[in-house]
This record gives structure tokens, C-alpha cells and sequence, in this order.
């Protein structure tokens, strides 16, 4: 109980002071540097601790599952909030470089909200399916069967690829290129720590039957 109430707590103090921050900083409102970063630090600081305790306390792979690094949405929170320190540190506290003008054709709203869109629809859309077949979505958690329908037709990584849309365009929403560059980590983890593990492990139990679903439907579209 003391560590599901700790978590609630740093996660709701976290979204709270990410509230207040973007408010601020996609209004018009002024506020001196030091305290904008102080109210940065304040938001990123308990998502972090709330990352690294939901690790520590729930990351467990089964025997009999894919061995990845972590739980996928935490290293799309971890990238993410990784993406809105850097952008704060050096705008509020080191100024030790500026982000190129072309780079605001990235902070674009009406766009971003398509791709939060899109990424909603294909997660849920993946998500529908294991609940259709009653499988566990979780990476940790053993594989008793493969989906090659639905969303599974076009994409191998449907959950994943989501993920990542949904990271470039909560970018453009709140005008933070950062969080958009920070997709690259994502990716790299996504690649290396998760889909490669899976891959291995799938194919280990499902043999010829998985090698095939490789062959007819690309990792990403």
C-alpha cells in the first residue's frame, strides 16, 4: 500500500506542476528565469523518482518472456522527461546554446494533436486485440500466441510505434522540440532493449511460424 500511495503521490504532484509550468510557458503571463526553472525542476524531478521507483518495485520479466529493458510507456516518460529538463536546464540555467528557427515549423498544435491522435487509435487498436485473444500486453509477462490480424498486419510494433508518435506530437503541442529530438532515445531503446529481446524470444518459442510473420509484416509499417 505505502508504495502505491507513494507513487500516486509523485505522479500527481508531477502532472500538477507540469500543469502550471505550460501554462505559464504557453502563455503570456512573465516570470523570472530562476523561478521558471525552479517550477521546471518541480515537475521533472518527482517524474523521475516515480520512473525509477515503478521500475525498481514492478519490472520483473517472467522466465518464460521476452527479457527487455523495462516497461515501454516508462522509457517513453523517462525519454520525454528527459527531452523537457534538457530544454529548461539550458533555457533557464546554463543558455549555452539556441535551437534553430526552422526547428518551430515543429511547434505546431493542429499537427501535434494529429499525431496524439493517430497514436491513440493505433495503440488502442493493438490493445483491443489482446484483449479480444485475453493476452497480457505486458512485454514481462509470457507469450502464448501471435497476432498477425488487425493493426498486427501492417506493423510488428504497433504499441511501440504509437508511443513514439505520440512523443513527437505532445512535442509540437507544447512547443518543446526537445521532447520531439528525444524520440531518437526512445527509438534507440524501443530497438535495442525491447523489440530485439522480443524478437529473440519469440522466435525461440514460436519458431517457423514466427520467422514467417517476420518475413510477410515489417517491424515498424
Amino acid at each position: 500500500m505505502f508504495k502505491k500511495n507513494l507513487l500516486y503521490i509523485l505522479f500527481l504532484y508531477s502532472i500538477y506542476n507540469f500543469f502550471v509550468f505550460f501554462t505559464w510557458y504557453l502563455g503570456d503571463t512573465q516570470m523570472i528565469i530562476e523561478s521558471a526553472y525552479y517550477l521546471s525542476l518541480k515537475a521533472s524531478v518527482p517524474l523521475f523518482l516515480f520512473i525509477f521507483f515503478i521500475h525498481i518495485f514492478y519490472h520483473k520479466n517472467e522466465v518464460d518472456a521476452a527479457q527487455v529493458i523495462s516497461f515501454p510507456p516508462i522509457i517513453f516518460l523517462f525519454s520525454s522527461n528527459c527531452g523537457f529538463l534538457l530544454a529548461t536546464t539550458n533555457m533557464y540555467f546554463l543558455q549555452m546554446y539556441k535551437v534553430p528557427e526552422f526547428f518551430d515549423v515543429l511547434r505546431n498544435n493542429i499537427f501535434g494533436l494529429i499525431f496524439i491522435f493517430v497514436a491513440i487509435g493505433i495503440i488502442s487498436s493493438a490493445l483491443r486485440i489482446f484483449k479480444s485473444h485475453s493476452e497480457d500486453p505486458n512485454p514481462t509477462s509470457i507469450s502464448t500466441q501471435i497476432f498477425c490480424d488487425g493493426i498486427y498486419k501492417h506493423t510488428r510494433n504497433p504499441m511501440y510505434m504509437g508511443l513514439i508518435l505520440f512523443q513527437i506530437g505532445l512535442g509540437m503541442v507544447l512547443s518543446m522540440t526537445h521532447i520531439i529530438f528525444f524520440t531518437f532515445l526512445t527509438y534507440i531503446v524501443f530497438r535495442y532493449g525491447v523489440i530485439e529481446k522480443e524478437e529473440v524470444y519469440l522466435r525461440n518459442k514460436f519458431g517457423d511460424s514466427y520467422i514467417k510473420y517476420m518475413q510477410k509484416t515489417r517491424r515498424w509499417f
